[in-house]
């Protein structure tokens, strides 16, 4: 009979109970995230109303007050929202298929040109890079990392992103390069960590989860993301994501 190896039973007994706190905190955030939501619903309809009711009868101060009011109902809407995407990115099955990472990109460039179309915009996305994966979990994450291109190249400058990769074994090394703001390098652990912010709300700093619903869903296909960036001379963010096998590749090319 071989021994028990304690290393191994501790090792065994860590993971579990992560694997246990993980699911604890994703249920968490998912009833925190649902229970809010009418309470929220009612702060912003009543203020809405009261705003309507108001009219031009109200002091500039009332009027400032309600502006704030909404403004940060909305806020908090939209963290909501980010919440229980956080939540779905760790809970949802997968229904893992070959899907082509740079139609995705597509998609999300043609989204952010329609909510804004006045802006320019340069997208050079190579062709074919085809990965193993949820294409619902792995769409968000591209909407999410191009939103963020977007988001972060200043108002008035073309958003210039090129996205390009390599297969290296059974792996695809993709590339996103954008032309924005940049950050410190000095920081760049805390990029994926949800609720943490590198910017402030004037440069562009959203909710602090967008990144962390990236990660998250990056590492339930078991690939890794990595950042490299400097102020004021853009970010590149580098996937590796399980590649499509060579006839499955084929198949979803022709």
């Amino acid at each position: 009979m071989v021994p028990a190896d304690p290393h191994r039973e501790a090792e065994q007994a860590c993971q579990a109970e992560l694997a246990d706190l993980r699911r604890e905190l994703e249920q968490f955030s998912y009833g925190v995230s649902h229970d809010l939501r009418a309470p929220l619903r009612a702060i912003d309809s009543f203020g809405s109303l009261l705003k309507r009711e108001l009219g031009e009868d109200a002091s500039p101060a009332a009027r400032e007050h309600l502006e704030r009011m909404l403004g940060a109902s909305a806020r908090l809407g939209e963290l909501l929202d980010a919440l229980l995407d956080l939540s779905r990115a760790g809970r949802r099955p997968l229904e893992p298929k070959p899907v082509d990472l740079g139609l995705l990109a597509e998609w999300a460039a043609a989204e952010l040109h329609e909510a804004e179309p006045g802006r320019e915009a340069d997208w050079q996305v190579q062709p074919g890079l085809l990965v193993q994966g949820d294409e619902t979990l792995l769409r968000q994450l591209m909407q999410r990392l191009l939103h963020n291109a977007w988001t972060f190249t200043p108002q008035g400058e073309t958003v210039r992103v090129t996205i390009e990769g390599e297969r290296e074994g059974d792996r695809l090394h993709v590339r996103i390069r954008d032309a924005g703001s940049g950050f410190d390098m000095r920081y760049a652990d805390k990029l994926f960590t949800p609720f943490h912010r590198l910017h402030g709300p004037e440069e562009g700093g959203g909710h602090g989860m967008g990144l962390a619903i990236v990660k998250r869903i990056v590492d339930r296909h078991g690939g890794t993301i990595r950042a490299e960036s400097a102020p004021g001379q853009g970010s590149t963010f580098h996937l590796e994501l399980p590649a499509t096998a060579p006839d499955e590749a084929t198949e979803a090319t022709e």
